[in-house]
């Protein structure tokens, strides 16, 4: 499944995610999935690999089993985290009009706050 928007996922799901928005996985959501958002949030089950370009949040209803790479963390206590995790701030770095292998644009970058970054115009002096 490719998004555009946000997406959240309430059921069952089996494939791959890549969302240029934020994906949610609802408590009665269950994911077999790899993941790649501009942040994840799982109240849920998930079962895959997870690549969030902004925050990754675990909610105390939440579990985790897989991989995640993430610029962020938020891990609720009670949530459970059966995941080998990475720290990667470089997720939330780069310009919003960097293409991918094939072509398509990727999602533009997050701070590690959540917000999307903005690349700031240089003044030029005159």
């Amino acid at each position: 499944m490719e998004c555009d928007a946000g997406l959240r996922i309430d059921g069952e799901f089996s494939g791959e995610i890549v969302c240029r928005g934020d994906v949610v996985i609802g408590e009665s959501g269950v994911v077999r999935s790899n993941v790649e958002a501009r942040s994840v949030t799982v109240a849920g089950k998930l079962f895959g690999s997870v690549k969030s370009h902004g925050r990754f949040t675990l909610l105390a209803s939440g579990e985790m089993n897989g991989d995640v790479a993430a610029a962020g963390y938020v891990i609720e206590g009670g949530a459970r985290l059966n995941a080998d995790c990475r720290t990667d701030p470089s997720l939330a770095e780069g310009r919003a009009d960097a293409q991918r292998d094939d072509g398509r644009k990727q999602p533009a970058p997050v701070a590690a706050d959540g917000r999307i970054a903005v690349p700031q115009a240089k003044k030029q002096a005159g």
